[in-house]
Formats: structure tokens, sequence, C-alpha cells
């Protein structure tokens, strides 16, 4: 299963990138840069002064197979074709930056790729397709090193954010930063009708259209949407005026899953009884996945109750579903081949957090991932069922953060105890802010400090450091 930014065509074929080929073409003999932009540069970014000579339609084809990771226009035609109707994962990972943002998150990974850096040549290998084959001994890993060229970094940063190739990239994420532009304007045009639905003013907001509806109710899926107040797990708002917009909008599924995020338990419930499908995936996430990535339990355990989406052992975990867990091994003890259709990725929060190392088939790797964010939501039955199963207390399926990281934000005292009980160790380091137990215990709880629960996590991690 690969990702795909949410916008971009299901299951693309053959068809659609001889006519992406044709295009770039004409395109380029024409020299008509307002048909595309970058018809030149991408030209030349591949075959390099020859072009100028002679560009065939074939030289395109050959353009767009190099372009997507392939050596061959052969080789891109055979992997097209033998894709089928592959599971796509729709993601939304774009950050709102320049484009030059992404420039230089590139240029870094070339320079971790030319000092042959493990961890830099797995995402060569995962994203780029005439890299994939690279073996991982000293001596490859040297001539890969010797050999990578900025746009295979370039690759490697659009797959992991969703894109096929780098043009696509750059030019959905200036769309995206206009689409935000305009998104602002409409808030900022809907100040008085949230002044209203902030005052119960029914009349009012009767009046507004179906789009007006949909903005509002988004904006009340945040925090601090609504001009003057703070919205925290109760609705917030008078309950009426909410109903008014529900009757009116096209779309409550965005605003599920936003409010889902921001932990607004009354108005996910209240959105839930609105018809509202917990299952939906918006703008490449789904509610639950939402709420677990930011640790908002009770909202994880309300929508758990409708289905738990997406159906994998990562959620079941998350969920407390020992039940489901257990399910997901064979008699043998086994992981099931089905029990990780979908794996966490924190990049898909749109919180700008790097992709993860790409995900292996790797049984204990699948198995770590559902126990830290069993971890997170403080179940501890499941943890202690992963334990006993011989599952490591420090494992850290991705971005190097063990089952305590997790723990810590919720304040989890009893899965907390329960690791350092079986070794947990608190001096580990994560790979994102390179701190320690005690760090994400200081960060976390930096407003609170004489908090109770506060006070009685520094004496377990502080006992546990000895």
């Amino acid at each position: 299963m690969s990702d795909r930014h949410f916008e971009l065509p299901v299951h693309p074929n053959l068809e659609y990138y001889r006519k992406q080929a044709k295009h770039l073409h004409h395109a380029y003999a024409a020299g008509d840069t307002t048909a595309d932009t970058t018809a030149e540069a991408r030209v030349a970014d591949v075959l390099g002064g020859r072009a100028a000579e002679r560009f065939l339609l074939s030289d395109a084809l050959f353009v767009l197979a190099q372009e997507h990771g392939f050596r061959t226009w052969a080789e891109f035609r055979v992997h097209v074709e033998s894709r089928g109707t592959t599971e796509e994962r729709p993601v939304s990972r774009l950050m709102g930056v320049r484009p030059g943002i992404y420039a230089a998150m590139a240029d870094a990974l070339l320079v971790e790729l030319r000092r042959a850096d493990p961890r830099a040549l797995r995402r060569l290998r995962a994203y780029v397709p005439r890299h994939a084959t690279t073996a991982t001994t000293a001596t490859t890993a040297a001539s890969t090193a010797a050999t990578v060229e900025l746009r295979d970094a370039r690759l490697v940063i659009a797959r992991e954010l969703g894109f096929p190739t780098w043009r696509e990239l750059v030019s959905f994420t200036e769309k995206s930063r206009r689409d935000r532009g305009e998104r602002r304007e409409r808030r900022r045009q809907l100040r008085r009708e949230a002044e209203a639905l902030l005052a119960g003013d029914a009349d009012r907001l009767a009046g507004l259209t179906a789009e007006q509806a949909d903005t509002l109710l988004r904006l009340l899926a945040g925090p601090e949407a609504i001009p003057g107040v703070r919205l925290d797990k109760e609705l917030g708002v008078p309950r009426a005026a909410v109903e008014v917009l529900l009757g009116k909008a096209t779309d409550l599924d965005l605003p599920l899953t936003w409010a889902a995020r921001f932990d607004r338990l009354a108005y996910v419930r209240l959105l839930l009884d609105a018809g509202a499908d917990p299952g939906a995936r918006k703008w490449g996430i789904t509610p639950l996945e939402n709420a677990v990535y930011h640790g908002n339990t009770e909202v994880v355990d309300l929508l758990a109750r409708y289905g738990v989406v997406p159906q994998a052992l990562w959620t079941y975990a998350a969920c407390g579903r020992l039940d489901l867990v257990r399910a997901c091994f064979d008699a043998d003890g086994r992981l099931r081949p089905d029990a990780a259709p979908a794996r966490p990725d924190l990049a898909d929060t749109g919180a700008g957090f790097p992709s993860r190392l790409p995900p292996s088939d790797d049984p204990e790797e699948i198995v770590g991932e559902a126990f830290v964010h069993a971890c997170q939501h403080g179940r501890t039955e499941v943890v202690r069922w992963f334990l006993d199963r011989g599952v490591h207390p420090d494992v850290a399926p991705y971005l190097g953060r063990t089952g305590l990281h997790w723990a810590i934000p919720g304040g989890r005292l009893p899965v907390i105890r329960l690791l350092l009980e079986r070794g947990a160790d608190p001096t580990i380091r994560d790979d994102l802010l390179q701190v320690d137990a005690d760090g994400w215990l200081r960060i976390t709880f930096a407003a609170r400090p004489y908090d109770p629960v506060t006070q009685q996590l520094h004496e377990l991690i502080g006992s546990g450091s000895h």
C-alpha cells in the first residue's frame, strides 16, 4: 500500500501518463511558458543540453519515467500496468510552508545520502525505484553515495509527503498555500456570524448559506476559532445555535475529524448524533487516527463505540481492545497477515512531524507500534499482555519514542509504573526532540510543575533512572 496526496488522481493508468508526456513534449517544443512553466527545467534536469538538438516524444516519456524514479520508460510502464487497483492510502502531509523549505529538506537529505547514512539510504531504497534493489553492503552503500543525485533526494521528500514526483509536490504546495489564504479570508469574513454562534443568535444563523454553515462548523472544531472564547471538551456555545448550522451543512465529516484532533469531546458526540461518519477519511486521516495521535483518550473511547477505523493492531491496542488485539495472532502466537493493513505515521496529523522511516514487514516492528500506542492511552492490560509475550519495554518503532515517552504526556501513571517495573530505561532519548523521559516530563508539564500527578511522575521516573 502506497501513500498519495488526497487531491491526486486515484490509480492513474498508462494513458494518463502518455498524455502527460505529450503535454511535456508540446510545451517544450513550443517554448510555451504558459502551458508548463517548468518544461525546460524538467527536461534539462534529466537530459542536460542534448535536448536542445532533439527532443522527441520518446525523450518526454523517458523524462517522465526518470521523474518517477525509474531508469527507463519500459520499467515505468511495467510498474503502472502491474499496479492495477492496488490500494493507495490518501494522506495530507503538506505543512503550509514555501516550496523552498522542502528544497532545503532535500538538500539536507542529499548530504546524508552522500555520507552513506544508513537511515537516509533506507529512505532512498524505499522511495526511488532505480535504487530499490541496491543491497545494503558497505561497498554498495559507498557506491550509491557516490552516484546519488539531488533529484533522488527530492523524490524521497516528495514521496514521503504523498506525491509521485517532485514537480507535483511543488505544484500542490503552492496550491495549498493559496487555499489556506482563501480559507483564512473566508473565516475573517464570517467573524460576525461566529459571534452570533457564540451568542446563540439562531435567527441570524438561519440566514446563512450551506457553505457558510460548513465553514462555521469547521471553526467550531478548533480550540480558539471563535473570537473571545477558548473551547475545550465542552461544546462551549449554545447547542440550539449549533443545531441550526447542522441542519444547513453539507459536510459533517471534516468537522468531526478536526474536533477529534482538538479533543472537542462534546462536539464530537453532537456531530456523531447528527450523522457524521466516524469512518470517513478526510484530508487523509480518520477521526479515530487523529484522536489517537493527539492522545485524546476520551474521544478515542467514544469513536471506538461506533467502530474502530482503520481496523489494525495498532488502533485496537490504542482503543484498549485486548480481545481484538489477541485476535490478530493465530493459535501459534504468530501475527496474522491481515493484522496491519494500516500503519501509524505522525506526519498524517498535519502538525509538521517528519514522516517516519519506511515501515518494514517485521512483525516485531508492527507489534511495537501497537505497544507504544497502548502505552500512550493508558491501556494497562494491553501493555501487560504485550510485555508478558516478550515485547521489550524500550521498543521504539518510530521516531525513537519508547512506550515511556508516549505515556508521559497523558500522565499514565499505572502504565509508567508497569514499564519501569519491567525494566524500561528512562534515560533513552527520542530521535525528534532528543530528550529522555525526564525531558518529556518537563516539556509536557511545564505549566503545572506542582500538580500532584507531576510530582508522582517525577518520583517514579527519578527512581527508575538510578
